[in-house]
């Protein structure tokens, strides 16, 4: 539920987001017990930008560069309070410790206020983001 702020965009087009765009807000470890398991990963997003148009809001792994899978809300008002959703199914791969972290920004220029608005924290705390990793058996 901590606030955050930041700059970078996260452009609205139709290109696969990178790990360069939106800024880094979460971020969750997971060490999968066997490679041909499925990976339920679920990310809930709360936040506004002070410019119009879209939150979004995009799933990366360790350090690839492309997004995994990304997530978008668009209202063309001034801050405006968002929740950005999805969820990512992918076979685990791997038995070693793998990171998903997720990135959000804003389409235009402007900040960025994650787990609130304008620069500050909504609901004392209790409005909180989230990344949640099911490993689900093959």
């Amino acid at each position: 539920g901590a606030v955050a702020t930041g700059t970078t965009i996260l452009p609205f087009d139709d290109t696969i987001p990178q790990n360069t765009e939106g800024d880094q807000y979460m971020t969750l470890a997971i060490t999968p017990t066997n490679t041909n398991n499925k990976l339920k990963i679920e990310v809930v997003v709360y936040g506004a930008n002070s410019a119009s148009g879209a939150l979004n809001a995009a799933l990366f792994q360790d350090s690839t560069a492309a997004a995994l899978a990304c997530g978008s809300e668009e209202e063309n008002a001034v801050s405006f309070f968002h929740c950005v959703k999805f969820t990512h199914y992918m076979t685990a791969g791997t038995v070693s410790a793998t990171t998903f972290k997720v990135r959000a920004g804003g389409t235009t220029a402007g900040t960025t206020t994650f787990n609130g608005q304008a620069g500050a924290r909504l609901f004392g705390g209790v409005l909180a983001s989230s990344i949640t990793i099911t490993e689900i058996a093959a």
